[in-house]
This record gives C-alpha cells, sequence and structure tokens, in this order.
C-alpha cells in the first residue's frame, strides 16, 4: 500500500470517518480489512469503533466482579477521552475554517 494512502487512510478516520465510508468514497481499490489494518495499525481509532467498544465494555461490564469491573471502567474513560480530543480538534479545525471563509 501507497504510504500518502495509509497517511489519507489514518487522517480520515481521525476526522471520525467510518472505515466503511473511507472504502466506498475513497479507497475502493482496496478491502475493508486492508483500511482497517493501517488505520488500527497506526494506533488510530474510527469515531465508530470506539463507540462500538465502549457499548461492547458497558454489556460485558454487568457480569463481572467488582475487581474485574475496574479494569473495564478505566478502559471506557480512556475511550470517552479519545472522542472528546478528537471532538476538540474537529471543533479546532471548524473554528479555522469558519474564520478563513468569514474573511
Amino acid at each position: 500500500m501507497d504510504a500518502r494512502d495509509s497517511e489519507k487512510m489514518v487522517k480520515l478516520a481521525k476526522e471520525g470517518k467510518e472505515i466503511s465510508k473511507i472504502l466506498q468514497e475513497d479507497f475502493p481499490q482496496y478491502t475493508y480489512w486492508d483500511i482497517y489494518w493501517e488505520v488500527y495499525g497506526s494506533g488510530e481509532k474510527t469515531s465508530m469503533g470506539v463507540r462500538r467498544m465502549i457499548t461492547n465494555r458497558l454489556n460485558k461490564i454487568v457480569n463481572l466482579q467488582p475487581m474485574e469491573q475496574r479494569g473495564i471502567i478505566d478502559e471506557i474513560d480512556e475511550l470517552v477521552w479519545h472522542l472528546y480530543d478528537r471532538y476538540k480538534e474537529s471543533q479546532q479545525k471548524l473554528d479555522d475554517i469558519r474564520s478563513i471563509i468569514g474573511r
């Protein structure tokens, strides 16, 4: 895979675009799993992927002992902060765009 393609995939995922949309709209020449591994291999997560991870962890926590729940709670906290950080980055980009358009 071309390094520029990989960078763009990661950038799009970081901006919140779903892997299936990246595949359909930007990189139809690759498979879903090619894109998935590029994104997750870089350490990035899509917003939809993080949402699913949080949902799965919340569903799992019900059946765990209190000591095991602490680890899941910490992981959920980390995922929520990840979403928050991406939101703040997106807001900054929107503010930058608005200031350019407003000129």
